[in-house]
């Protein structure tokens, strides 16, 4: 009976070490690197657009957009400009020329598009690669028939 207790003790014991070291070699393998890489990207979020849509010499309509980019953490500690800007301006002046997106008839390929075309132009501007990816938060299409104007007094 000792020896069959004795026998079930030792099973377990092995059993405890046995996982508690997988465990601490899962730890200390490849899974330290992926957070250490995750530390140096930074969420940074856009505020609200309006750029107007221009066709046949008049003003069409309004695409309201924000955006949300990922920039490594240590470029953007060496750039003195916030990227905010440079990708705002980059999607004004992409929407509002339209000539690689025509927001009048959208495809469905062409959002991909402006999202890379925007991280592309804000990296060649700042001259460093510092934003690594363009998220579209928001993009609506406002046709100037729905645009409510001034209140009236």
């Amino acid at each position: 009976m000792i020896k069959v207790l004795a026998t079930g003790i030792w099973v377990c014991v092995v059993t405890l070490a046995a996982v508690f070291g997988v465990l601490e070699w899962q730890k200390n393998s490849g899974t330290g690197q992926v957070a250490e890489s995750e530390k140096k990207l930074e969420e940074l979020r856009t505020k609200a657009i309006n750029v107007p849509i221009i066709g046949a010499g008049t003003i069409q309509g309004y695409m309201v957009a924000q955006f949300v980019f990922t920039v490594d953490a240590n470029a953007l500690k060496k750039v003195p400009v916030n990227p905010e800007v440079y990708v705002l301006d980059e999607a004004f002046k992409t929407i509002y020329a339209g000539e690689q997106v025509n927001f009048q008839n959208m495809k469905k390929q062409d959002l991909p598009l402006l999202a890379k075309k925007l991280g592309e132009n804000v990296n060649k501007r700042l001259g460093v690669e510092m934003v690594q990816d363009v998220l579209i938060d928001q993009l609506s299409y406002i046709p100037k028939k729905d645009v409510r104007g001034p209140p009236k007094l």
